[in-house]
């Protein structure tokens, strides 16, 4: 299928979990373009250099820059804020939860445990209807 967004920044440290969301969208949605970073500061680099992505899926617990951190850089930036951020993460914690909503982000997606879950997930993201596991 043809996705809905043509370019998306995977900003996570886990390079097991970057393939595997990664080959669930690329087999879902065959027209996506991928930029990988694995912490905020390679995100924010990324972000100078190329065009702005229509999606960023951003995990919260990396070295150097942290997803929290990353992410209130970004959504105060008046050239970036605009762009819709899914925070992907195993956090269930409900301060990190809130402290997500509260610097911008868009989407709050615990990280699925089973690649039928992925593969789900994945197809949401193609479609643009993402669903957050926990809303706002």
């Amino acid at each position: 299928m043809l996705s809905k967004f043509k370019h998306i920044v995977i900003a996570d440290d886990d390079h097991e979990d970057v393939e595997l969301l990664k080959e669930s969208l690329a087999k879902s949605c065959s027209d996506l373009d991928f930029t990988l970073a694995d912490n905020g500061c390679n995100l924010l680099n990324a972000l100078k250099t190329t065009s702005p992505p229509d999606l960023i899926i951003l995990d919260i617990n990396m070295p150097v820059m942290d997803g929290k951190e990353c992410l209130k850089v970004i959504k105060s930036n008046q050239l970036m804020k605009a762009i819709p951020i899914m925070m992907y993460s195993t956090s269930t914690n409900k301060k990190d939860i809130e402290a997500c909503y509260s610097f911008g982000a868009d989407y709050y997606v615990i990280k699925p445990s089973s690649i039928e879950e992925i593969e789900q997930l994945a197809e949401e993201i193609c479609t643009g209807e993402i669903k957050s596991s926990i809303n706002k």
